[in-house]
């Protein structure tokens, strides 16, 4: 099937932009480059970088060239080049919390798509799931076209649990502990993994945690805080609970971001972990893992019933800077990594896809499992905020959460202190007085 979709990728995909290409009358020069910007998970680019950027630059003879940065790195690149208005960025991938910053910058990707549609009817903009639209327009602007939705679900063993007596997934915050317990033998491998490296991963790591202890975050409309109201920090206390008291969490966690909760997962480090839902792919590979083909996927457990499970919505989106003088030839690149066929592609190399026809397509789901749990998790998932202020609350809950993971403060001392930061920067935002 890989084959046949890699074959429809460079021939189908690459043949259809040449043929646009040609009929549009173009008002731009051909550059030599596109410049694109982004993070630095390759994991789930791989579709992106070595197949797709090369079957363009083959059909146009137009490079592109990628830029890709650690997260931090990432959004400070972006604010530092975008607010100066620089020509220097054609393309970049923005995630939902950038949004509200970023579509100032950007092209109102309504009128891009508009635009594709016209000239290629088949890149099928129904076929993009109602919610990646939502997550990636601000003000009424549509900040980039959808590439990647996300939410974090429950990885887990198999074999494991269910020899541990587990025959099903653990459906509460007691039954996991139960759970991890059971299946934790150290030193070779552990109960859980997590992203313990206070960073960029914190945030999307510890969150479905919080919010299926019915926790809530702030209300930007009233500037209201509801991270200290006492069910966050149960969510939280339970987190780090299982690193410090249970100790089913192998050391090494403390400095796991992304790249390294999937290389624990394939080095059979533990047998359960909260992430991201398409990392399922690269976790099960047997060509990639030492433990594929053992693992299986639900939603997250609840506090204390199943009803409670929540997850975080996030996604990643493709954007033309409305500064690029190659905003056509942006736009074509965008037709052609967004379309079917390579969405449907990327998902063999852990992308996840927000379009219907890719996340419904049965031999994708028999072959890689974590679909279903993904779509279940969207469903009753709460989207990452895209107010522009949030970036700053995230530094001080990244320290908050990293203070409860090392024992260094209770769940509930960490966020109320979080809380008091968080009320000067929405002060100073001009949020609240």
């Amino acid at each position: 099937m890989g084959g046949l979709n890699r074959r429809r990728l460079l021939q189908g995909s690459a043949g259809g932009l040449l043929a646009a290409s040609t009929r549009t009358a173009w008002g731009q020069s051909k550059p030599e480059k596109l410049v694109f910007v982004g993070e630095n998970s390759l994991a789930w680019k791989r579709t992106l970088i070595e197949e797709v950027a090369p079957a363009f630059e083959k059909a146009t003879g137009i490079k592109i060239e990628f830029t890709l940065l650690p997260v931090d790195a990432w959004r400070a690149r972006l604010k530092a080049e975008l607010s100066a208005e620089s020509t220097g960025i054609d393309l970049a991938m923005l995630s939902v919390q950038m949004a509200g910053w970023m579509s100032a910058h950007l092209l109102d990707h309504n009128e891009v798509v508009a635009k594709i549609m016209a000239r290629d009817p088949s890149f099928a903009w129904d076929d993009f799931l109602a919610g990646g639209k939502v997550a990636g327009t601000y003000d009424g602007r549509l900040a980039g076209i959808p590439y990647r939705l996300t939410a974090q679900i429950l990885h887990y063993q198999k074999e494991l649990l269910e020899k541990a007596g587990f025959a099903q997934a653990p459906a509460t915050f007691a039954e996991f502990e139960k759970a991890a317990l059971a299946v934790n033998a150290p030193p070779s491998r552990y109960g859980f993994g997590l992203m313990g490296k206070q960073g960029a991963g914190t945030f999307t790591n510890v969150v479905p945690w919080l919010f299926s202890a019915g926790g809530r975050l702030v209300d930007f409309n009233t500037g209201e805080i509801f991270l200290n109201d006492g069910r966050a920090a149960a969510g939280l206390q339970f987190y780090a609970d299982l690193v410090l008291k249970d100790k089913v969490v192998p050391p090494e966690a403390m400095t796991w971001e992304f790249d390294e909760i999937i290389a624990g997962a394939q080095k059979d480090r533990y047998a359960m972990s909260v992430t991201f839902s398409s990392y399922g792919t690269l976790f099960n590979d047997p060509k990639l893992s030492q433990t594929g083909g053992r693992w299986a996927w639900a939603t997250m457990p609840g506090h204390t019933e199943k009803a409670q499970s929540r997850s975080i919505v996030d996604g990643q989106f493709m954007a033309i800077s409305k500064y690029s003088k190659n905003a056509d030839w942006a736009m074509e690149f965008i037709r052609m990594a967004c379309s079917k066929e390579a969405m449907l592609r990327s998902m063999e190399g852990g992308n996840a896809p927000p379009r219907g026809s890719s996340l419904r397509n049965p031999a994708m789901v028999a072959k890689l499992g974590w679909p279903a749990a993904a779509a279940e998790a969207i469903e009753t998932g709460i989207p990452i905020s895209s107010n522009p202020t949030w970036d700053g609350l995230e530094l001080s809950l990244r320290a908050g959460v990293s203070q409860a993971l090392l024992g260094q403060k209770t769940a509930k001392q960490a966020l109320d202190d979080v809380a008091v930061e968080w009320k000067r920067n929405l002060r100073r935002a001009g949020i609240i007085k």
